[in-house]
């Protein structure tokens, strides 16, 4: 077999993990939901090679993660040669648009193709939670479960709801630097916050509420819980032991013409992921409305309109 190539799109944590209980296994502190993204993805082409090593956006990049990333997975299925990995991102690097959950989801995928392991969706999540937690869920389309679980096998990821419930995302690009503060320390300086305990209890009542808010379609029940679950996550950073904060002005300026849309009628509500790019829930039927104003309102910002896409594809 000489070369697989596979495509993964990002996804976005609806109800956020943020906190590992198990730090090199990748366990979370709380289970997540979220909605795979059409319009960022990430392709990945695998073949045996002298060396481990990546061409990342048609450069040679630091292979660290990947390399261990491959050790990880020779020790659970048995060694084999070293890997060439070319990956193209479209979609803004470390900036919080979850770069490296569609990295890791498609080099997961294009691995075990290349092994001729079983493509087993529910192991395959499992291996893709090492690389990268949220990888775990851009191996399927629309909305994605991950389970927290308490060890390696019950931590998996699995589809939740697989239809079209008319959300849009409208996605703010206010930088595509990378971010300051790399997520898995973030997430080690947030579980130090006095409120962190009762962030992840309130969490899991949130899950539920959610899965409830998708399979009714309400989009302004997902809105407003997502809004209050990202809004409690980035609480944490700034009330941590050593404290920090993804937002920018234009992040603030943006979260506060969101909800003073919401305000005055319309569906828009906030998720920031570790970083200063905001994603606005709306339906279909607002979205071009919301665009047109936020466009108007923020004529040096970047905004695309993402909708539910689909899972690991092979090209």
């Amino acid at each position: 077999m000489n070369e697989i190539t596979v495509r993964a799109h990002t996804n976005i944590a609806l109800i956020k993990y943020w906190g590992k209980a198990n730090v090199p296994l990748n366990i979370p502190t709380t289970s997540s939901l979220s909605m795979t993204l059409d319009r960022f993805y990430t392709t990945t082409s695998v073949a045996f090679a002298d060396q481990d090593q990546l061409v990342l956006n048609g450069q040679t990049a630091d292979a660290t993660r990947v390399h261990n990333f491959l050790d990880m997975l020779r020790a659970k299925h048995g060694d084999f040669p070293a890997v060439l990995v070319t990956s193209t991102n479209h979609v803004p690097t470390a900036a919080g648009l979850a770069s490296s959950a569609s990295s890791f989801a498609a080099l997961t995928g294009a691995m075990f193709r290349l092994l001729e392991l079983s493509e087993d969706l529910t192991e395959m999540s499992r291996i893709a939670r090492r690389g990268s937690g949220s990888a775990s869920r851009s191996l399927f389309g629309n909305f994605a479960v991950w389970n927290k679980g308490e060890n390696d096998a019950s931590s998996y990821t699995e589809s939740f709801y697989d239809e079209d419930i008319q959300l849009s995302m409208l996605v703010a690009e206010i930088s595509s630097a990378q971010k300051k503060m790399p997520s898995t320390r973030g997430m080690q300086l947030a579980q130090t916050a006095p409120t962190y305990r009762s962030w992840v209890e309130k969490s899991a009542r949130q899950l539920e509420e959610m899965k409830a808010a998708i399979r009714q379609a309400d989009i302004e029940k997902i809105g407003l819980l997502a809004e209050d679950n990202a809004l409690g996550m980035h609480e944490q950073n700034r009330s941590c032991a050593e404290p920090f904060d993804y937002f920018t002005e234009d992040t603030r300026r943006i979260i506060a013409f969101a909800q003073k849309c919401y305000k005055s009628g319309l569906l828009a509500f906030v998720t920031i992921d570790a970083g200063p790019n905001v994603k606005i829930i709306t339906d279909k039927a607002t979205e071009k409305i919301l665009l047109e104003k936020f466009r108007a309102n923020f004529p040096e910002i970047t905004f695309d309109v993402a909708h539910a896409g689909g899972g690991l594809e092979y090209l």
